[in-house]
């Protein structure tokens, strides 16, 4: 084959290049299989879930058949001193599991999934969605996001804020020991006791110490829901937000609300509720009162464990789609900064344009873990924001009205979340008081920066 060129490098790594010979040695390493840029599947093997990415070059992609291909891989980078990339999910806001001039380590073939009790261990290349249907046939559950399609490893190593978190944690607290390969090549097996400061960085710091092979979760059960969708005239969106920010932090812990305000053809309002069975009614109307206002529409389902997963999935973004988003979060929603958050949906509305804001909870069982237990930085705050626009009509044009919607919330945000990362995040935003225990351990397990993560600095 001929050879292939290595892309631009993180600071400080020489270029490099990297002949035929070497990639046929590499090949005859794995049981999996090595896709470069001349094999005819190369296009398809760098597609991410956005096909904003589709002009992305990454100087090869390891599809990985067993855990020792992993291993492979990044030695083999490390000799020939190429930045790597993981690949599981392929959601992230900014591509970077096609990261160009990278090694791409697609470990989607790591799909196992072995159930033991209480606990369940998977492949780092299983979907939320896999893991939790093979779960419910035993009765159990892990608290996912409201996105099912997304790799269960990068939803981890994010945080993982979904409709069980307050009662529950997020899907990084259920994490119990995780097996990875640091960018020297060496294979760990990490938990609360053993290589500790790894595990920290597994709960929130996403993909900044290693690639992957396997995450080991204590379950939870699987019971039914009541889902609840609660619309309300988009004039009204500042007092149901307040309201929203007074009744939340007091609701029982099985309560989920999410308020989303949106601009498209004008200002729009809705809260969806995911509640115990039997729970939905109370708690819609303990919402309505407190924002002194009863809805203009109201949808009650009781459902299964599953079918209330596959539910709220439904209208989520689709594979080829283009969403561009990015977050803050915020320590109070005082009126001050609702009215602030509002105001920047309206002004959007009035434009013309598309646009919404996602408020989710970051109270109840995610504020019983220390702050200084995990990566994840935001366990005394009140919520997070998710600024979003779908299917835009110029992605430029997308990035720069978050990146405006950022500005207005300035005074009173405290930061971004990593798993709705945007391109202007560095490591400080995303980690606040974190971000310098993080840089230590990242000094040490990857000092040539060679892992692509999608963050800058």
């Amino acid at each position: 084959m001929a050879a292939a060129a290595a892309g631009t490098l993180p600071s400080g790594t020489a270029a490099a290049t990297v002949d035929s010979t070497a990639w046929t040695g590499l090949r005859s390493r794995l049981r999996g299989t090595l896709v470069l840029p001349e094999d005819r599947e190369y296009g398809a093997a760098k597609a991410l879930f956005d096909r904003r990415f589709d002009g992305n070059a990454p100087l090869g992609v390891v599809e990985v058949a067993q855990p020792q291909d992993v291993q492979a891989a990044v030695s083999f980078a490390r000799e020939h001193g190429l930045p790597i990339a993981a690949r599981a999910g392929g959601h992230s806001f900014v591509g970077a599991s096609a990261s160009t001039g990278a090694l791409v380590i697609d470990v989607r073939g790591l799909d196992h999934i072995k159930v033991d009790a209480d606990q369940v261990t998977v492949g780092a290349g299983v979907t939320s969605l896999a893991a939790v249907t093979e779960l419910a046939e035993s009765g159990a559950a892990l608290p996912i996001g409201v996105c099912a399609g997304v790799g269960l490893t990068g939803l981890t190593v994010g945080g993982g804020l979904g409709a069980e978190a307050r009662r529950y944690g997020m899907t990084c607290d259920r994490l119990v020991a995780a097996e990875l390969v640091l960018p020297n090549g060496d294979v760990i097996r990490t938990d609360a006791t053993t290589a500790p400061d790894l595990f920290w960085a597994l709960r929130g710091a996403g993909g900044t110490t290693g690639i992957l092979t396997s995450l080991t979760y204590r379950t939870i059960p699987a019971t039914a829901k009541d889902m609840v969708r609660l619309t309300f005239p988009g004039d009204t969106a500042a007092r149901v937000l307040n309201g929203w920010a007074q009744w939340m932090p007091s609701a029982d812990r099985g309560v989920h609300a999410s308020v989303r305000i949106s601009a498209a053809d004008g200002l729009r309002c809705a809260v969806r509720m995911v509640c115990p069975a039997g729970a939905g009614a109370a708690a819609a109307a303990d919402l309505a009162a407190a924002a002194g206002i009863e809805p203009s529409a109201a949808e009650h389902r009781t459902l299964a464990h599953l079918d209330a997963v596959h539910d709220l999935d439904m209208g989520r973004p689709r594979p080829g789609s283009i969403n561009v988003a990015g977050s803050d979060v915020v320590a109070q929603l005082s009126p001050t900064v609702v009215n602030t958050i509002v105001d920047v949906i309206t002004a959007r509305a009035d434009s013309g344009a598309s646009g919404v804001v996602v408020v989710e909870p970051l109270d109840g069982a995610i504020q019983d873990t220390a702050l200084d237990a995990t990566a994840f930085p935001w366990r005394a705050h009140a919520a997070a924001l998710e600024w979003a626009v779908l299917s835009p009509g110029g992605v430029d044009e997308a990035h720069n009205w978050i990146i405006s919607a950022n500005r207005a919330v300035a005074p009173f945000s405290s930061g971004g979340y990593l798993n709705h990362v945007q391109p202007t995040d560095t490591v400080q935003r995303c980690f606040a008081h974190n971000f310098p225990r993080l840089q230590f351990l990242r000094q040490t397990t990857d000092p040539d920066r060679r892992l692509r993560w999608g963050i800058n600095g």
